[in-house]
């Protein structure tokens, strides 16, 4: 429950999905300034919802690349049968509630 009280939590693991990212990409993609994704990033390793992986990099440089862990793939598989439900039910949750949710797909 604590992960969807944080929209750029959920966000971050939904960026994750398709492919690893390391930092500055998800910043990227995400649009967010660095503590929001570091914040963001703590939590989810904390959690297990996704894994780092650390290679060697240029020099003395040592790269990180997150991606979803296996809880993180079962919370996006439950999440986005969640996100169908409430389109189909916009009419009784509200339009602007719905639009909500699926703001986080984009």
């Amino acid at each position: 429950m604590e992960l969807l009280k944080h929209k750029d939590y959920v966000r971050a693991l939904m960026a994750l999905e398709n492919k690893p990212l390391r930092f500055n990409q998800l910043q990227d993609a995400l649009k967010l300034n660095p503590t929001q994704i570091d914040r963001a990033l703590t939590f989810l390793r904390k959690g297990l919802w996704i894994i780092p992986r650390t290679m060697p990099g240029e020099g003395n440089r040592i790269v990180v690349e997150y991606s979803v862990g296996k809880r993180g793939e079962a919370f996006l598989e439950s999440f986005k049968t969640f996100g169908a439900a409430a389109k189909k039910r916009k009419n009784a949750l509200g339009h602007s509630e719905v639009a909500e949710l699926q703001s986080l797909y984009h």
